[in-house]
């Protein structure tokens, strides 16, 4: 079975991704094993992949958030300094300082998980873009005429207004509530808390909203459209069976081995794609993860010996980045559930 004319784009960090999670990787290859029914996932390598990727992703995090640990001690020992000579001037600089150092962190820290958002987010409205075209063209070989003139341009409408929600108000939403709560712990003032929660509870019931309305419009078009596909199908049928005479019912039953074959195809492939989504959301979940762990795990480890504000602070950081974290399994469920909608 040829599926080279099917393969759909897959971008370089897409593909690295993928390598990372499935190792030597050929959509081709797999799309032609589902479709023989000799696909069989190594389950257990995959999840010892899956913890060998967190682990080092979990170091790279407390090698970038770790260090605010380090200056919380240093900024212990200097107030319990001051504190034994009754001065607090050095003290109240040096939390200045390290607030400020703790910005810097987060600046950084938010700016590697913006990347990982975004660059997710293109990665899979790329690869279902390009996709679509491919399952449209089996659709039709199919039979499927109505599931390719009503559902698929529904999903790409629906991937593509997604895929804008995430990226022009989603992360926007999720940045706004970091600033606000680096200020409020610079400043000393909690002014800005209402901001906080306010944008807080915006980004999830965006996501609820988006992922309820995308879904149910996804479900009620792929269903109506496989109710009209399924009558004109027997209707077809029924008329080749009685206007042709003799070879009427053969030239039926050759017709409908050719649709199941299109529609093995592209179930296969929708199949694949459904694997290949999950493959490039998941690696950057874990980093997501780690990175929230990281904020976390600082800021319980240091409560002891630092300011109730900054052990905070780290913790709001935290889930700020579980913030995007919610974000990418939007993106990935979504157009999981796009392609499911089609099989």
């Amino acid at each position: 079975m040829n599926t080279e004319n099917i393969t759909p784009q897959i971008t370089d960090s897409a593909a690295q991704n993928i390598e990372k999670l499935l190792g030597d990787f050929d959509f081709g290859g797999i799309i032609n094993s589902i479709a023989s029914g000799e696909f069989s996932p190594d389950a257990g390598n995959i999840i010892n992949r899956l913890i060998s990727l967190f682990l080092g992703e979990l170091r790279s995090a407390f090698v970038l958030v770790g260090s605010i640990a380090a200056v919380i001690l240093i900024g212990a020992f200097i107030k319990n300094l001051d504190n034994s000579f009754g001065k607090s001037s050095v003290s109240q600089a040096s939390g200045i300082a390290l607030f400020l150092y703790i910005a810097t962190i987060a600046a950084t820290a938010f700016q590697v998980a913006t990347g990982y958002v975004l660059e997710t987010l293109q990665d899979i409205t790329i690869f279902v873009h390009s996709i679509i075209p491919s399952m449209t063209m089996l659709c039709i070989s199919g039979g499927e005429m109505v599931s390719a003139t009503m559902s698929h341009p529904v999903m790409y409408f629906i991937c593509s207004a997604f895929g804008a929600l995430i990226k022009n108000v989603i992360t926007p939403l999720v940045l706004l509530r970091a600033v606000c709560t680096l200020l409020c712990a610079i400043t000393g003032n909690d002014s800005l808390s209402e901001f906080t929660a306010l944008f807080s509870k915006l980004h999830k019931t965006l996501l609820a909203l988006s992922m309820s309305l995308f879904a149910g419009i996804m479900g009620i078009s792929s269903f109506a459209a496989a109710s009209f596909d399924s009558l004109a199908a027997r209707g077809v049928k029924f008329a080749i069976s009685a206007s042709v005479p003799v070879v009427g019912g053969s030239i039926s039953e050759a017709m409908s081995s050719v649709a199941g074959s299109a529609m093995l195809l592209k179930n296969a492939v929708g199949l694949g794609g459904v694997i290949v989504i999950f493959a490039m959301f998941a690696i950057p979940l874990l980093k997501m993860w780690a990175l929230s762990l990281a904020f976390r795990l600082t800021a319980a480890f240091t409560a002891p010996i630092s300011e109730k504000t900054v052990s905070e602070t780290l913790r709001k950081l935290g889930e700020c980045i579980d913030m995007f974290f919610s974000s990418i399994a939007s993106i990935g469920t979504v157009m999981i559930i796009a392609i499911a909608s089609i099989l």
